[in-house]
């Protein structure tokens, strides 16, 4: 035999919940003393409960009162989902306009299911609805305490190992930081052979291995240092008549291991060269320097002279500066323009025909912008 009981619970605050706590876990009893009821199977009264469909959200049980004495009693929401959690079932409403208002408001603060329990025992084999309503009688997150979002924030901050009030803004820089970081580790995997989305565990044995590597080279190239040999500079040939010479008894197989290491170690000074190169090029064409034409050029000089290309285009003015005008409308410079000002003119003329759709090369640009076309 079953027993049909109203209850009275709090709703999730900080808007509208989507998500509100319809029935506590265990044993649990309303304050004006009616149970004591016991959720045991949350999955089957779950799949009973809504075996019809969604569910009534009403206001003080009006389906239950006004509605038998011919009173409207209109739905402010619809139960469409449940959920067993650690602390009980939840449903998922849909609002009506009426009902978000309701609540948008803070019209009401708790929410009432009305569930069906066998009379011997307690147990909860359904729930029929709920009502909004500002009479408690259960303990349950209320409409106006945390909110789904407000507890992924907490998840967040512990995550990323920050306090617990840390403020939303330092979250969000955290959350960019650690971005920034897997990025990084994705151009780095891909600079050892690895897929860029590499395990980091994966990512750490490869780098390991490039590490002895090198550390291996360094070593042998100590020992050549100590011959008056330059290990960067010595053919494979060379390199097997010294070793002989020592009386190494494998020293073939010891040439074709220096071998790989100088080529393991040639790519990846050429590869550290380029990243750096091309950050800095970039970094100054970002700033405004007229580099933009010869990119590629700039970027393969600063990989065999950092400091003199670094030296050069510090020298160049910006386009962002001040320093250098567009040319007037008829697309002519002053007689005594600079390379630097008609380089960035030019520049300017370039990428404003590219804005339009139409490419054309610095040659004619500089044509364009000293007046000979």
């Amino acid at each position: 035999m079953t027993t049909r009981s109203s209850l009275h619970f709090q709703l999730p605050a900080g808007g509208v919940p989507e998500w509100i706590h319809l029935m506590p876990a265990g044993t649990f009893s309303g304050v004006d003393g009616r149970g004591p009821f016991t959720l045991e199977a949350a999955d089957e009264v779950i799949a009973t409960s809504m075996a019809a469909g969604k569910l009534t959200v009403d206001e003080n049980h009006s389906t239950d009162k006004a509605a038998p004495e011919g009173r409207p009693a209109p739905a402010r929401g619809w139960i469409v989902e449940m959920q067993p959690r650690a602390d009980g079932i939840w449903g998922r409403v849909e609002w009506t306009a009426s009902g978000r208002a309701l609540i948008e408001d803070k019209a009401y603060r708790g929410i009432s299911p009305v569930l069906v329990a066998e009379k011997e025992g307690g147990r909860v084999v359904k729930l029929l609805r709920a009502a909004l309503t500002n009479d408690p009688n259960l303990t349950l997150t209320t409409l106006h305490s945390r909110t789904p979002d407000m507890d992924f924030l907490s998840k967040l901050r512990t995550a990323l190992g920050l306090t617990a009030d840390a403020a939303e803004d330092a979250v969000l820089t955290a959350v960019t930081s650690h971005a920034a970081i897997a990025a990084a580790q994705g151009k780095l995997a891909e600079a050892v052979g690895l897929a860029a989305d590499a395990a980091s565990a994966d990512l750490l044995t490869q780098v390991t291995a490039h590490a002895a590597d090198a550390g291996k080279l360094t070593a042998i190239s100590a020992h050549f240092k100590a011959a008056g040999l330059d290990l960067a500079k010595l053919t494979p040939t060379e390199l097997q008549t010294h070793l002989q010479a020592r009386g190494d008894a494998d020293a073939t197989q010891l040439r074709q291991t220096v071998i790989s290491l100088q080529s393991q170690l040639t790519t990846l000074q050429t590869e550290g060269a380029k990243e750096k190169a091309v950050a800095f090029i970039d970094a100054a064409i970002t700033a405004g320097k007229p580099l933009l034409p010869m990119r590629d050029h700039y970027i393969g000089r600063h990989q065999k002279d950092p400091a003199g290309v670094e030296k050069e285009v510090d020298a160049l003015p910006s386009i962002h500066g001040g320093g250098v005008k567009r040319p007037p409308a008829e697309g002519a410079l002053s007689a005594n323009a600079t390379t630097a000002e008609v380089v960035a003119a030019a520049d300017l003329h370039q990428a404003e025909q590219a804005r339009n759709g139409n490419r054309i090369s610095s040659t004619d640009a500089i044509l364009h912008v000293t007046g000979r076309r």
